[in-house]
């Protein structure tokens, strides 16, 4: 009977889900469809629709029509020069090519019935900066209180220890074992010359620490005084010896907490990455002292959705990292075979890591009996397993523990890479590190269905028993699709422990980040107010945050829905008239308790640390009063002028690494910031107010305000690394043509009389080429950046490989006095029209001939070998040969040799 009611209840959420999306996507068509039927009324309003309309008319009428046509246009012309009326058979508007533009774009209802199902935000912490990032340095040193020994089987401790000393931290990484001095009678100096240091890593110190007697971090508890006394001496002589202040401590196991508790000027992070009831190996003492961990920690750190839920419930400053690989690591091929795997036939069948109580090894001997020709290769220490049946099967090797840095010489002799555990509550909160690794690789990927991994079923094959599990294997084993193996690759690059450590980094830090107040003006479109939800619940990576919504008395199912929204981050304010804009966000501003406030709108879809990135420069520059995002769409400079993405999911998760990498860090003033998303600090609000409510509806109160912040004398930024998806107008969109213009002008009206001033349209998208295709405006608008302009021409695809152009364009956009104009034809299969901004400095093109009055300092050919590339973009070459003789003999001067470009070889080219 149960699996009847889950069943249905699962056939509910899926037909939901179905018309959620179908009423998403026809309210998006619709407002598409207004907005087009608005943009034409508004051009046959302008000179040049009339203009066209006249020369149609002097073609259709005068030059090709008919005797009684010529009277009739002579006559208009007549009565036009002489004031006369013109009569209805001789109007203009009969030579629109739109008679009537509501009776060609017809927008009918849709009415859906259905039962409306909770919101459910979608848990998502995927990180996309994809990118070497630049070292940041911070006023605290890390303390790593392991659960595993630096040189044992590396993992997340030595991982994100790793990305902290990298990043400008100095750590300190423990050892799990302590020295036992066996005196409690010993001075502070005598146990002090008995801490034992030692150099790991750069910026990474390993740290064994003295006690009286002998412990271990899995099996004892700090209980003796004195053990605890040499403790403490030992940390003071590391704190005097390095000149350490500031501390943050990551503890690994309760087992130190009581010693990490009496330290100084520190901040405990209980990095909780396992279940660890589910380890024979652990003691009772040890944890019954987890739960007072996770209730005195400063922070918790979970890598499960599993951990998380159990943490929160008692500390509420509980975040999910989820673990991560190597990318680079385990990505690279090797000529190399290990020994043990040179002279093996047939498939090749891989695992590395523990084989521990854990393990089931039943599921591998059942596999390799019923396989014979299957070659199981299992790497790692069988400490805990009973490995007696395997260890008898020919086609089973047990290699034992291999070093870290020869796992890449195995994982390229794997044909399928596996995971094959025992279900118990250990592994149900496991995020497996070596997933990420396999998935580096491009390698299949067959694995027992656990909650971590049915995340990420797209790149993973999940098997609920034996027999599932070994067909999965079969089908792995007959499919070698490129674009299966592009996608496992594409998962594990944006799951690199530099991406979780930018996280971790950014959450250990939200204790100095003042709390946060989002509010959000809704006025039906539920749709995309779920959506707007779902992104910003489920990408949120800021820990102190209230969410407010103020309804704006909706008609549709938005109060409902809202009512049932059951997170305790979000409020919900029910106004019974439609406050407007400006009445809605005074009414949330008044009741949000932040020191930052961001007005966002509910047709938006954020991004994983927006938050963080849009109140940085607040915090750092008091003289910056406003900022907001760049956007898909949005009515001034933070427009951005390329873009791939889709309204469903918002920004493309490759376009938005590639994005967050070129703009890393960057913010620009403008005059004008755009109220779809906007960032202010409570001392600002506090001075400038509400906005004015003297406006109708929602229009115009943006120029307002930053009128007014500009006025008090403080800066708007727009912060170039921070991306916001924007529908656009969800709301105004739906007003008639007519009732729209009567608000905009008496909006604008009101704009100009209170500020004195004519209203002026907003600046364009940030490019030097916005609007220009006048190949001689080209030239002009390259030679006014005084800079070193280089054309790098490649076979015009941009995607996940590494191709020369590729490589040199990033290398070369690093310089800021360079501006760099790339022959792109196709960006992840996204087509690239006319000339596109990819980076501050870098610029796509289709169109080489937009530049043919263009001189380059440089032309950069890359390809397989220049004949090749002559044929392949012959007409290229002829453009420029025939249009500039002097670039076109530059190409040939720097292509004699069509070999791998090094940076000395583009210096030389530039120098």
């Amino acid at each position: 009977m149960f699996d009847q009611v889950d069943k249905g209840n699962n056939e509910l959420k899926t037909k939901q889900y179905i018309i959620d999306k179908i009423q998403l996507a026809y309210e998006q068509n619709t407002h598409s469809l207004i907005q087009l039927t608005r943009d034409i009324e508004r051009a046959q309003n302008t000179k040049a629709w009339k203009v066209m309309c006249v020369l149609r008319r002097l073609n259709e009428q005068f030059i090709k029509g008919e005797k009684s046509e010529k009277r009739k246009f002579v006559k208009w012309i007549y009565n036009k020069i002489s004031g006369k009326p013109i009569v209805k058979d001789l109007e203009l508007s009969k030579f629109n090519p739109f008679e009537n533009v509501k009776d060609i774009v017809k927008i009918d209802s849709l009415e859906l019935e259905y039962e409306a199902d909770q919101l459910f935000p979608v848990s998502s912490v995927s990180n996309y900066e994809n990118e070497m990032l630049n070292i940041d340095y911070y006023y605290f040193d890390v303390f790593r209180f392991p659960v595993i020994e630096w040189d044992f089987r590396w993992q997340r401790p030595q991982q994100i220890s790793v990305q902290f000393a990298e990043n400008g931290h100095r750590v300190f990484y423990f050892s799990i074992d302590t020295a036992d001095l066996n005196n409690p009678n010993l001075t502070r100096e005598e146990v002090e010359k008995q801490v034992s240091i030692k150099k790991l890593h750069n910026n990474v110190w390993g740290v064994k620490l003295c006690s009286n007697n002998r412990l271990n971090a899995y099996r004892d508890v700090i209980g003796d005084p004195i053990d605890l006394k040499y403790l403490n001496w030992s940390i003071d002589h590391i704190k005097n010896k390095f000149k350490i202040s500031n501390t943050i401590s990551i503890l690994d196991l309760p087992f130190w907490s009581d010693l990490a508790h009496t330290l100084t000027n520190n901040k405990i992070i209980y990095d909780c990455m396992d279940e660890h009831e589910g380890f024979s190996t652990n003691s009772a003492g040890m944890l019954s002292k987890e739960e007072v961990l996770i209730r005195s920690s400063d922070m918790v750190v979970t890598s499960s959705s599993k951990l998380f839920e159990k943490a929160i419930l008692k500390n509420s400053n509980t975040i999910l990292i989820r673990n991560a690989g190597e990318y680079e690591h385990f990505s690279s091929k090797t000529e190399q075979i290990p020994l043990e795997l040179s002279t093996l036939k047939g498939p090749i069948i891989g695992y590395y890591g523990a084989i521990s109580d854990w393990f089931d090894i039943k599921l591998i001997e059942y596999l390799a009996k019923r396989n014979a020709d299957w070659n199981f290769i299992l790497i790692g220490d069988t400490f805990g397993c009973d490995i007696t049946e395997v260890s008898n099967l020919k086609n089973v090797i047990l290699t034992g523990e291999k070093p870290y840095t020869q796992l890449p010489q195995y994982l390229n002799c794997f044909d399928v890479c596996i995971i094959p555990f025992l279900v118990n509550n250990l592994t149900l909160a496991t995020n497996p590190v070596k997933i990420y690794e396999y998935l580096a690789a491009g390698k299949p990927v067959v694995s027992v269905k656990l909650p971590e991994l049915e995340l990420i079923s797209n790149v993973v094959g999940l098997a609920s028993n034996y027999e599932e599990f070994e067909s999965l294997i079969q089908v792995s084993l007959k499919t070698n699709d490129q674009s299966l193996i592009d996608k496992r690759k594409t998962f594990a690059s944006l799951n690199t422990w530099l991406n979780r450590y930018e996280v971790f980094k950014d959450e250990i830090n939200q204790r100095f980040f003042p709390k946060v107040s989002i509010i959000i003006i809704t006025y039906n479109n539920w749709p995309y107010t779920k959506q707007c939800l779902q992104s910003l619940l489920g990408n949120n990576d800021y820990p102190n945050l209230e969410v407010i919504i103020v309804d704006n008395a909706s008609t549709d199912e938005t109060k409902a829905q809202l009512s049932r929204v059951n997170d305790p981050r979000v409020s919900v304010l029910y106004s019974s008239v439609n406050l407007g804009f400006a009445g809605g966000n005074a009414l949330g501003c008044k009741n949000s308790t932040g020191e930052f406030i961001i007005l966002l709108n509910n047709d938006t879809i954020v991004t994983q640390g927006w938050i963080q990135k849009l109140i940085k420069p607040l915090r750092e520059n008091l003289e910056i009063g406003l900022a907001g995002p760049v956007s898909n769409s949005v009515g001034n400079d933070q427009m951005l002028d390329f873009f791939v993405g889709d309204s469903l999911s918002g920004a493309d998760p490759e376009w938005l690494a590639e994005f967050y990498a070129q703009y890393k860090g960057r913010i620009r003033y403008t005059n004008l910031l755009g109220f779809f998303c906007v960032a202010f600090r409570r001392d600002v609000y506090n001075k400038i107010g509400d906005l004015d409510s003297n406006y109708k509806i929602g229009m115009f109160e943006d120029d307002d305000y930053c009128e007014r912040v500009r006025n008090n004398g403080y800066k708007l930024a727009i912060i170039e690394d921070a991306f916001v998806y924007h529908h656009g107008s969800v709301s105004f969109k739906k007003l008639e043509d007519k009732k729209y213009r009567e608000i905009w002008e008496f909006n604008k009206n009101y704009f100009e009389q209170k500020w004195s001033k004519t209203w002026t349209f907003p600046n364009p998208p940030d490019s030097i080429f916005s609007g220009v295709h006048d190949s001689s405006e080209i030239g002009k608008y390259i030679k006014e950046q005084n800079k070193k302009n280089i054309l790098i021409v490649g076979d015009g695809i941009w995607n996940n490989d590494e191709k020369r152009s590729k490589k040199i364009t990033k290398h070369l956009g690093g310089d800021d006095e360079l501006l760099i104009v790339n022959f792109v034809t196709s960006y992840h299969n996204t087509n690239i029209s006319g000339i596109r901004k990819y980076g501050p400095n870098i610029y796509f093109t289709n169109r080489i001939d937009f530049f043919e009055s263009v001189v380059f300092d440089a032309i950069i050919y890359c390809g397989s070998t220049l004949l090749d590339q002559m044929k392949a973009h012959r007409v290229i070459l002829d453009e420029l040969s025939y249009s500039n003789s002097e670039t076109y003999m530059k190409l040939k001067t720097y292509n004699k040799q069509v070999t791998m470009f090094n940076s000395e070889d583009i210096n030389g080219i530039l120098n």
